[in-house]
């Protein structure tokens, strides 16, 4: 069974898959849920290895799957954050400082720049 799915169907597969963790598996008095969050967000932040238990839970409960889901959408937008404030400050600096060469201080012709001299 060597045959892969074309991209269409994979992803068809991975999103019917995806639904069935969020609604087919509820779990309203959380038995076997992690009690620490911690363990979730490592999940979610796929530190954890395949063959840990919590992976085999999480598959297999909605609620977890779901809050596990929510935690990696935090943690994509807090690496955006990152990535953009890391490239925006740096743009930033040199935009003032590129400024302020082309149109320094002694150029003005104003008395306000004058008496600042």
């Amino acid at each position: 069974m060597s045959e892969v799915l074309p991209r269409p169907e994979d992803e068809r597969l991975i999103e019917a898959l995806r639904d069935a963790a969020l609604y087919d598996y509820p779990n309203p008095e959380r038995i076997g849920c992690p009690k620490d969050i911690k363990i979730l967000k490592a999940l979610a932040a796929k530190k954890l290895g395949v063959a840990d238990a919590v992976i085999h839970h999480v598959a297999e409960c909605s609620p977890c799957f779901r809050e596990m889901m929510e935690l990696r959408r935090k943690l994509k937008r807090l690496r955006l954050v990152k990535i953009f404030g890391g490239v925006a400050g740096p743009l930033l600096i040199a935009t003032i400082a590129v400024l302020r060469y082309k149109h320094p201080a002694s150029r003005c012709k104003s008395p306000a720049c004058q008496t600042a001299a």
